[in-house]
């Protein structure tokens, strides 16, 4: 073989090695889809009181009383933050929904996650979105988590409720005291990043965990009090502003544990 063939050879193998390698980036997003999981648990509370759909009337510290019949909401774009301030992303992919977790209440499991795709090493902090980033939530129905058949779709609007809580309070005017609080709209998706209160270390032979609890009270008492008499509905983006903003209020880490992997 002369070498200028060679020379063609090996810059056809660059080439292609080049394409297949801008193939799997268009697909895949963040961390690597063959990284390492970090397991995520959510416990729902209601100021020092857990959660219980449909079963108790909780009072706020403002003197409204709501009792919750559903809470559902997304979680995506997970990213662990390293001690030099530097990030490891979880993988997303534009094909399918991995790396988006939708979170009911009503079905425990789904209270209890892993999210893949993550370097080894040892983290300080965990970042997310509540909600749906602005490309897959204007790209149309979807699969998986993302499924419109869920509940979690806005048809009229093209785009992802992003968070749904629903119940009844006696300061409600509406018919049966309803309360209804649709998020969705691609502004009120909101990025929460939380300090851990223990170094969190990714390795393959442990199962590492962050569990977060989810306070809805903090959330509707933050800053002034969002009161349920004149906000019973909110259903549409501009409306849902009004509970985006206290998002990041809702979520600490309560504590981070390892076990060894079996």
């Amino acid at each position: 073989m002369t070498a200028a063939l060679r020379r063609r050879r090996v810059r056809a193998v660059a080439i292609a090695a080049t394409g297949a390698a801008s193939l799997l980036l268009a697909a895949c997003h963040g961390g690597d889809a063959s990284g390492l999981p970090l397991r995520v648990e959510i416990s729902h509370r209601v100021g020092t009181q857990p959660l219980q759909l449909g079963e108790t009337e909780y009072t706020l510290d403002d003197g409204d009383a709501l009792r919750i019949d559903r809470l559902r909401y997304y979680l995506s774009n997970f990213r662990l933050r390293r001690h030099d301030r530097s990030w490891s992303a979880a993988a997303r992919s534009d094909s399918d929904a991995r790396g988006y977790v939708l979170v009911d209440e009503a079905q425990p499991a789904s209270r209890s996650f892993e999210v893949a795709g993550f370097a080894p090493g040892e983290y300080e902090g965990v970042e997310f979105l509540i909600g749906v980033d602005a490309a897959r939530n204007s790209a149309g129905a979807q699969t998986g988590a993302l499924d419109p058949a869920l509940g979690m779709f806005w048809t009229w609007n093209s785009g992802y409720i992003f968070l749904k809580l629903e119940g009844r309070s006696p300061q409600a005017t509406t018919p049966g005291q309803r309360v209804s609080w649709h998020v969705g709209g691609s502004p009120n998706a909101r990025t929460v990043y939380l300090p851990l209160p223990r170094p969190l270390r990714l390795a393959p032979d442990i199962v590492s965990t962050v569990h977060l609890h989810a306070d809805v009270a903090a959330a509707l008492l933050a800053g002034e009090p969002l009161r349920v008499a004149g906000h019973e509905a909110l259903m549409d983006p501009a409306g849902g502003a009004a509970i985006a903003d206290r998002y990041a209020t809702a979520f600490r880490v309560d504590h981070v544990h390892h076990e060894p992997r079996r």
